[in-house]
């Protein structure tokens, strides 16, 4: 395991409720973006959706912003590898690493993290709870290996106990890491190994915490079995607790692993698996989950991280996932090109989903060659307002006026395949020739 790895079409219904959005760009100053002040990358969101926090692009320092003041705090590192910043509380005091792990505040306050005895390198910090006074993460031994932890009241960090050595299988011997926690600190979601399984612990009523290998019945850990998926990861934990989103392979997809969302409901063990075929995934290759909110609703990429086509949202009690492009008009109207051509991903949701956080490149010339891009961080107010709209395309004057192919790349015509076409009234479609 490497030492920490930074982590990384106006559409309108025909006839019908058209979601009013709210977006909104955060910056750390006024200027030109990474000349007068650097681009951000947003990774966490406050449960509340108040705070947000991050790193400075490639990972040179990090923020806290207030999103409802535009107050902010940031600070440069000058640590080789970098700082990060990876969850923010409802007070903005944030969580990551600076060198060794450290929490960082909007009062510009960095403690830091230290780990029990010199067994340990550094705390690498992941995740606390919706006040800060429980925190989880990893503590890094040689060879950066790392083994879940938790911190409680400023305590020192204490270990969380990891599956038996039958139960671990291939894992056996390469630690693992706690990422997220409930806002409660009663549920903490994390995996076994090098980026293995997903587990979760439960505190039982003497304040301790039980392991629950929640991947056990789902993937392969043994030479003399062969179960449902080839991947079983953690992506997220809903802030009640509630909800575990797994990002998985399915076998039984003619061995190709297609990647499947899939919702562990911790309260009675039940799995909801998004088997189905998705719409939206032309070609096939399954989405993959970021975030979830409480009442079960999640975002994430379709395709893989870094090989997208798009960012989507599902909401809770639908199989079919929607688009933001085409979900969300406010969002289509600024980053639709983009955002088609895998260049945007959503990192964290609010507890209520109202607030999405993302991040990606800007431009506000996209299909300018010469056009100046940067990286920003966006926040969607999902719930912005709502109106009923109906637009009839039959008599819209709009005309074809740029083809684009999926990557991006300018076609004097559209050919087979998906096509992403600039009208002449500014919109952009996505169409299938």
């Amino acid at each position: 395991m490497t030492k920490k790895s930074i982590t990384l079409l106006t559409a309108l219904a025909l006839c019908g409720v058209a979601n009013a959005t709210n977006l909104k760009i955060l910056t750390l100053g006024e200027g030109t973006v990474g000349i007068d002040y650097p681009a951000i990358m947003g990774f966490g969101i406050s449960p509340d959706g108040k705070y947000v926090c991050g790193s400075l692009e490639y990972g040179v320092g990090y923020f806290v912003i207030n999103v409802d003041t535009n107050e902010y705090a940031w600070a440069m590192s000058d640590d080789p590898e970098g700082a990060e910043l990876r969850n923010v509380d409802n007070n903005g005091l944030a969580i990551g690493y600076n060198g060794p792990g450290v929490t960082y505040s909007i009062d510009e306050v960095e403690t830091e993290l230290p780990t029990p005895d010199s067994t340990y390198k550094y705390v690498l910090g992941e995740d606390l709870t919706l006040n800060g006074s429980l925190m989880v993460g990893s503590l890094v031994g040689s060879g950066y290996v790392s083994y879940p932890a938790y911190s409680k009241d400023g305590e020192e960090w204490t270990l969380l106990p990891l599956p038996s050595d039958e139960e671990m299988g291939y894992y056996q011997g390469k630690g693992g890491a706690a990422k997220c926690v409930s806002s409660d600190g009663k549920v903490i979601a994390g995996y076994i190994g090098s980026y293995g399984p997903a587990v979760i612990w439960r505190m039982n009523d003497a304040g301790e915490y039980e392991i629950d290998p929640i991947y056990s019945d789902y993937i392969t850990v043994s030479a003399d079995e062969e179960k449902e998926f080839l991947q079983f990861s953690v992506a997220g934990l809903s802030d009640n607790g509630k909800y575990v989103l797994i990002s998985a392979a399915d076998r039984a997809d003619d061995g190709r692993g297609r990647l499947v969302p899939i919702i562990y409901d911790t309260t009675t063990g039940e799995l909801t698996e998004y088997l189905e075929p998705q719409d939206i995934d032309t070609y096939q290759l399954g989405l993959t989950p970021i975030a979830i909110a409480d009442n079960g609703t999640f975002v994430g990429v379709v395709g893989r991280v870094m090989e997208t086509t798009g960012t989507f949202i599902m909401r809770a009690g639908e199989t079919q996932a929607e688009m933001f492009v085409d979900a969300f008009p406010e969002y289509a109207e600024t980053f639709s090109l983009l955002d088609l051509v895998g260049c945007h991903t959503p990192t964290g949701m609010s507890a209520d989903g109202r607030y999405i956080l993302g991040y990606g490149y800007y431009s506000e010339n996209p299909y300018d060659d010469d056009g100046y891009y940067y990286f920003m961080t966006y926040v969607l107010d999902t719930t912005g307002g709502s109106g009923v709209e109906c637009v009839n395309e039959a008599v819209s004057d709009a005309v074809a006026t740029d083809y684009f192919t999926i990557d991006g790349r300018r076609i004097s015509a559209p050919q087979k395949g998906i096509n992403i076409v600039r009208m002449s009234d500014g919109s952009i479609r996505k169409v299938m020739k």
